[in-house]
């Protein structure tokens, strides 16, 4: 029991870090400094973060699957899976990664660089950038359309123009 009481702090700190009003990762373990929350290189790391602004970094590990809320900033980078679902307003980025699949809310922006497979859902407005890509799907999902292939060939766009 003394343990426990002598961790509360240590846990009452790393939900002030993360924003939150518990702990919102339920696999892997994760380091939290100021408002970044990183993934250790584990078998998965899942969990949420749904405050505003919420940053996550997930790397060197097989799978990394999150939920996040409005103005999410998600990086996941040399990892065999990573599936994210946010708010409106995020920025997702994956790297060297096998698959990659996000939904993301309106005014969203997300960059695929050198991934397998790029499988993105936007539920409004959005931006995907897909570099080095075996597939980069796009789904505007109000429209229940593909997204429209900018001029530049790497570009897709829902709602918006290129």
């Amino acid at each position: 029991m003394r343990a426990v009481l002598k961790l509360l702090p240590v846990l009452v700190l790393l939900c002030a870090a993360l924003g939150c009003s518990s702990s919102p990762f339920d696999g892997g373990e994760v380091d939290c400094e100021g408002d970044t929350c990183t993934c250790k290189p584990g078998p998965r790391c899942s969990g949420e973060c749904l405050d505003e602004g919420c940053k996550l970094a997930c790397a060197d590990g097989p799978d990394c699957d999150v939920r996040c809320g409005v103005g999410c900033e998600l990086e996941c980078s040399r990892l065999s899976s990573c599936e994210a679902r946010c708010g409106a307003n995020c920025r997702q980025r994956c790297s060297d990664a096998s698959s990659c699949a996000f939904t993301v809310g309106p005014a969203s922006e997300v960059s695929c660089q050198r991934v397998g497979n790029c499988d993105v859902t936007c539920t409004g407005t959005c931006r995907v950038d897909c570099q080095n890509t075996g597939t980069c799907d796009v789904t505007c999902q109000e429209s229940g359309t593909t997204a429209t292939v900018c001029p530049n060939g790497s570009t897709r766009v829902c709602g918006r123009s290129c």
